[in-house]
This record gives structure tokens, sequence and C-alpha cells, in this order.
């Protein structure tokens, strides 16, 4: 008996039988919505049609994102911004150290982690609020330790020179310019976010830690 009449092979008892590899629930032809050897879904190519999936960057790029993700990705921004400034002001500037929270919980969200827009800005603000927290740290050792060398250069020369705080000032300086650029940018964030659009922090006041 040739191979060909063994079970499985050619049309048995019951009804037509389907081709030579043909799996009950597998597109085996040219499929509407998925590829060769994969499911069909709504959704796209082998991919669940989870509600957002698929939506983010190329909507971000080539039209709106959903209206229920400009919010969340807004206060990525926001949220971050406000934790440095207020927070600052409020808890003695430990609100520096904590801008990266308000980004992190909405990325952490189970709701946006199919939402690639939102993780978009989250991680960016989450970048933001860890290089500032970086930022912050460095700046306040680097002042307290010009502030201990000029006080006492001072007391061992009994004088009060003023070219023995140039370091002290070059660090207020800098930081305050740090602070200032990091505010407008965040700002900036916060209304591309709004408006649908992406952003992309500067790489010296977000560095990029954190990939999306």
């Amino acid at each position: 008996m040739s191979d060909y009449h063994q079970p499985g092979y050619g049309p048995q008892a019951g009804g037509p039988q389907q081709p030579y590899g043909a799996q009950p629930g597998w597109n085996n032809g040219a499929p509407p919505g998925g590829g060769y050897g994969y499911p069909s879904a709504p959704g796209g190519y082998g991919y669940p049609s989870d509600p957002g999936y698929g939506q983010g960057y190329q909507q971000g790029y080539d039209g709106r994102p959903p209206a229920n993700s400009t919010g969340p990705a807004m206060w990525a921004h926001l949220g971050a911004l406000l934790t440095i400034t207020a927070g600052s002001a409020i808890c003695c500037g430990l609100g520096a150290f904590l801008g990266w929270i308000v980004p992190m919980s909405i990325r952490s969200n189970d709701r946006h982690k199919h939402d690639p827009y939102i993780r978009h800005h989250a991680t960016e603000g989450m970048n933001f609020g860890i290089t500032q927290a970086i930022m912050s740290a460095i700046g306040l050792v680097l002042y307290f330790a010009s502030a201990i060398i000029f006080s006492v250069a001072a007391d061992s020369f009994n004088s009060s020179s003023g070219g023995l705080a140039v370091p002290l000032l070059t660090v207020v300086v800098l930081m305050g310019v740090n602070g200032l650029a990091a505010i407008v940018c965040a700002i900036i964030g916060t209304i591309k976010a709004t408006r649908g659009e992406l952003w992309t922090y500067p790489r010296l006041l977000a560095w990029p830690m954190i990939k999306g």
C-alpha cells in the first residue's frame, strides 16, 4: 500500500481533507490581515488587536495620537517639572532629586504599557528627572566643597580675598543656568505632549539612560 493512503494523507471519510500542513485556526493562503503562517488578527500581522496597540509612534509621526494619550503624556513632563520646582521650594530642595517619580508611575501603569506615545514621553520625563537629580547632587557637592575650601583658605591667609570665591560663584551660576534651561525644556515638552507631538530633551538635560 502506498504511503499516501496512510492516515493524514489525501481525502478521508468524513468530508474534504485539508491540504498537507494546514492547521485549524491558521491562515494558509493570502490573508486579509495576517501574514503567511500566522493567525489572522484584526490588529495586524500576528499581533493582538488590543485597544491602542500599534498606534503610538506611527500616529505620533503621521497624525494625532488618541485623545486619551495626550493627558498622561503631558503629565510625564509637567509632573516632573512641578516636583522639581514646587517640591524644591516646599521641601528645601528635596524635589530636585524626585523629578523622575511621576514619569515612572505613568510609564509603569498597566493601561499605558501598549501605548508607545505615552511611553515615549514618560521615558523622556524619567531621563529628565534622573539627570536633574544627578546634576543637583553634583552641584550640591561642588557647592559645599567650594564653600569649605573658600572658608579654609580665607582663614589661612587671614583675609577674605574675593578671588577665592570664584569657584563657588562658578558653581552657583552653572547650576542656575542648568535649572533655567531645564524649566524651559520641561515646559516645551509639556506643550508638545499636549499637541500630540513627540519631544526629546537635549542630551545635556536628559541623559538617555532609560530606553523606551
